[in-house]
């Protein structure tokens, strides 16, 4: 009779032990399952898009987007999409029901018309010490229109110069300093390959305006006030005609030159100094690593000659210097030509925290790895390159003139392309230069 009590007891102490087990795991998963819908890991992510038009972006903003959806439990789209009628497409999509992006990727000249078509907000995900910590001048002014800042400052394009460090020691102040190399130029068995001291592409505007640009307004800091705009002023000729004087010694075929044959007899030794745009860097490191792969491959195969000459000039150091453009004389000055391409944040969004949090992590956060990615300039200030001297891209870049937001300016680039051609196969300078402004003050409805 004992042994039964016993048994009942045990049996009861199991089925009690077993009822408690099973209370903790329930308890545990509704826990669980509290906490998650406190999160929103249990919920559907939330989903963003991007729009962008340089197919060069694409190895970064993969990589940036699958990390920000791991940290943020979100679903992000990227959409390459042609760069004709950009802005106009991204409005009719945000009006419609099929919806358009919650934010993409556009270039300074275009970010007054996205403004006025209703498709951008403020940038106020930065504090005004982060923003003076992360980003240059230029870079703020660049991503600022009517009166505030409309966009997250991304990457820049401008122009500077380069320079062979087997033919010469220093950058030259100005272009004078070049042609005085130039007539006291003696080859030697050293520069057996050059064939040019100074060439650039004088087909490509974004080369060539660095010659009057100091001396123009594009529309005030931030290149969205008319009453600014000045394109024609006595150094404007001065400058010009210097530029034409320039046919006489370096001869270049406005025909024939390209800014990838440029690039190339830079490369190749063949060039001495040249005007190259920043994403040329990238083109040449690349042909450095290809050269160093290659005499590898020589040393392996027993052409130890190749390469010990190979491993001798990597052993040196980077073979080009990167300068700011020159001045022209000691009295005419210069600048550069930028272009800055920001992410901005589409009105229409219905996620927009999300979305300026994306921008934010794409223009300052990861910005560290753009360059590495795409061969493309980030604008935050603080980032390290394996090259030391990639940090005076910067510098010109800060002493640029940002193409103008103003849409009535829009046709500039291709009126002063013509007016530099002309001007380089012998037209008058002062009146090439004044044809110019004069259309394009038209249409601004002034009169200089």
């Amino acid at each position: 009779m004992r042994h039964k009590i016993y048994r009942r007891a045990a049996a009861i102490f199991v089925v009690l032990l077993v009822f408690a087990q099973m209370t903790q795991v329930a308890w545990s998963y509704h826990r669980e399952q509290v906490e998650a819908a406190m999160t929103g890991q249990d919920a559907e992510p939330e989903k963003l898009t991007l729009w962008y038009t340089d197919e060069k972006l694409s190895p970064y903003l993969v990589e940036a987007a699958s990390e920000f959806e791991e940290q943020n439990h979100v679903e992000i789209t990227l959409q390459l999409v042609t760069a004709v009628d950009y802005i106009e497409h991204i409005n009719t999509a945000s009006i419609s029901d099929l919806g358009g992006p919650d934010l993409f990727i556009t270039s300074s000249e275009l970010l007054e018309k996205a403004r006025l078509a209703g498709i951008t907000v403020e940038n106020d995900s930065f504090t005004d010490r982060e923003l003076e910590m992360y980003f240059p001048r230029q870079a703020l002014s660049a991503a600022s229109c009517g009166g505030a800042l409309m966009a997250y400052p991304f990457y820049f394009e401008t122009c500077c110069l380069l320079y062979n460090k087997n033919y010469v020691d220093t950058a030259p102040a100005t272009i004078d300093d070049i042609l005085a190399y130039a007539d006291s130029y003696e080859g030697s068995e050293e520069t057996a390959q050059v064939e040019n001291i100074f060439k650039w592409n004088v087909a490509d505007i974004f080369s060539n305006f660095f010659f009057i640009a100091n001396y123009v307004n594009l529309g005030g800091e931030t290149g969205d006030d008319p009453s600014q705009v000045q394109l024609m002023a006595d150094e404007v000729t001065a400058c010009l005609q210097y530029y034409q004087s320039l046919n006489a010694f370096f001869a270049i075929d406005a025909e024939e030159v390209t800014t990838e044959n440029v690039i190339q007899e830079f490369i190749d030794g063949k060039t001495v100094y040249t005007i190259a745009k920043t994403d040329a860097i990238a083109q040449i490191d690349a042909a450095i690593a290809a050269q160093a792969a290659e005499g590898e491959t020589s040393e392996e195969e027993g052409a130890e000659g190749e390469a010990s000459e190979t491993e001798g000039t990597e052993a040196e150091g980077y073979f080009y210097g990167i300068a700011q453009v020159p001045d022209l004389t000691s009295e005419l000055a210069t600048k550069g030509l930028s272009v800055t391409n920001s992410v901005v944040v589409n009105a229409y969004s219905s996620q927009r925290d999300l979305a300026k949090s994306f921008a934010r992590y794409l223009t300052c956060d990861k910005a560290g790895d753009l360059y590495a990615l795409t061969g493309k300039m980030p604008v935050r200030l603080d980032v390290e390159y394996e090259n030391p001297e990639m940090t005076v891209l910067l510098e010109q870049y800060e002493n640029s003139v940002e193409v103008p937001k103003l849409t009535d300016l829009s046709n500039y680039w291709i009126e002063m392309e013509i007016a530099f051609a002309n001007i380089w196969q012998g037209s008058d300078a002062q009146t090439e230069a004044e044809s110019v402004a004069q259309e394009m003050m038209a249409q601004l409805g002034t009169q200089e």
